[in-house]
């Protein structure tokens, strides 16, 4: 999900795009575009993505549209690539979108090009955190950027928290060097912050999300029992927690190991990891582990629609296609800037995440507030709230 390393690549992708205009979308339809990456280590989480912005166009359509305009989606799979993002940003600018959606994979550059172009990108752009506020969360957000998805803050505070209070030989952090890994090492810093705290050991891995193939972890399992550092927080891909676990089960080495956002998302982490799952701690959105009806029920017609279950991000993609629609009627109009005031102004409303809005100084939905600690019981395949 997510995420993209160097300042370098995201200027390249920007580069590319100079001298693009923006053009009205002379149809009767709404196009909004959407970029998320549907293969490769996160692709779960952008066909979740696509699926409920999908399913959020159906039903707006179905009740008649947003004052007589249907619209109409246009994905396109990104495969965790700045350059191509950057295309199909501009590409998706060119053809007459009214916004753009995304991108998990690419959001440091859809951020970048939404500021750069005053143009609105909603829906689950990375894992908002520092690609929305990039010098943490009390800066200024992008302006252009109204993040649905989850929040590297919200979930590397939580997790803070508990090793603080369960980890006296220090933490280890294991993750990527993105701004997504990055802001989940901010979170968690925070946390420590707080308590006057510093972090024992702090490692950046490189990841390979085009393809998903695991990264050799053996050396940082073999430094945090060398350093007897008995908490680590591996900030990865799902597919790396679960090679991390068996690592460390190779070597007989036992720790409390924290994951985050993406490990309990969907089955990749668990179904990997099998019974060295068990104990995996992380964060849940609070709205996912006590279900209202109306998720309940989008779970249902979610899963009867796709054939697979709802997850967070489909959920949040799904608000900010809804959320969309009500901005449109507020504001009457599609224009970019009268777009963004509309959504600044929305407050309350009642999504599948929760009871969520925006203002100028808040452009991410989820805050700590709204998750709570989970475990995993592999025997009965749940997570499970985590009281102690």
């Amino acid at each position: 999900m997510n995420k993209l390393a160097t300042t370098s690549t995201l200027l390249l992708a920007a580069t590319i795009l100079c001298g693009g205009t923006i053009q009205t979308n002379a149809a009767d339809d709404y196009l909004v575009g959407l970029i998320a990456g549907t293969t490769g280590a996160y692709g779960s989480t952008g066909v979740a993505t696509v699926n409920g912005s999908q399913m959020a166009v159906d039903e707006v359509n179905a009740a008649g549209g947003v004052d007589g305009h249907m619209f109409k989606l246009d994905a396109h799979n990104d495969n965790a690539s700045a350059t191509l993002s950057g295309q199909l940003y501009q590409k998706l600018m060119s053809a007459g979108a009214i916004v753009i959606a995304g991108s998990p994979d690419t959001g440091p550059v859809t951020a970048q090009l939404a500021e750069r172009h005053k143009f609105p990108t909603i829906g689950v752009v990375d894992d908002g955190g520092l690609t929305v506020n990039p010098k943490g969360p009390t800066s200024p957000p992008n302006p252009w950027v109204f993040d649905f998805g989850l929040n590297t803050f919200a979930w590397g505070e939580k997790i803070g928290e508990h090793a603080l209070k369960h980890c006296p030989d220090g933490l280890a952090v294991l993750h990527d060097p993105s701004t997504y890994g990055q802001g989940g090492l901010f979170g968690i810093q925070l946390a420590y912050d707080k308590a006057g705290k510093k972090i024992a050991m702090d490692h950046t891995i490189t990841e390979n999300w085009s393809t998903g193939a695991t990264a050799g972890l053996m050396p940082e399992v073999n430094a945090i029992k060398a350093a007897g550092i008995k908490c680590v927080d591996v900030w990865l891909t799902p597919q790396d927690q679960a090679a991390f676990m068996q690592d460390l089960h190779s070597i007989g080495y036992e720790a409390i190991v924290y994951g985050n956002d993406e490990t309990n998302a969907d089955d990749t982490f668990s179904s990997l990891a099998g019974d060295l799952s068990d104990g995996m701690i992380t964060a849940m959105l609070t709205t996912e582990l006590h279900p209202s009806p109306e998720l309940l029920a989008f779970r249902d017609t979610y899963k009867k629609k796709f054939s697979v279950d709802a997850t967070p991000f489909s959920a949040g993609a799904y608000d900010s296609i809804k959320m969309l629609a009500q901005v449109i009627k507020d504001v009457k109009s599609t224009k970019p800037g009268d777009l963004q005031k509309g959504f600044n102004a929305v407050k309350d409303f009642k999504g599948m995440t929760g009871n969520i809005g925006f203002s100028e100084t808040s452009h991410i939905t989820i805050t700590a507030a709204q998750v709570t600690l989970v475990k995993h019981d592999a025997k009965s395949k749940t997570w499970v709230e985590v009281t102690d």
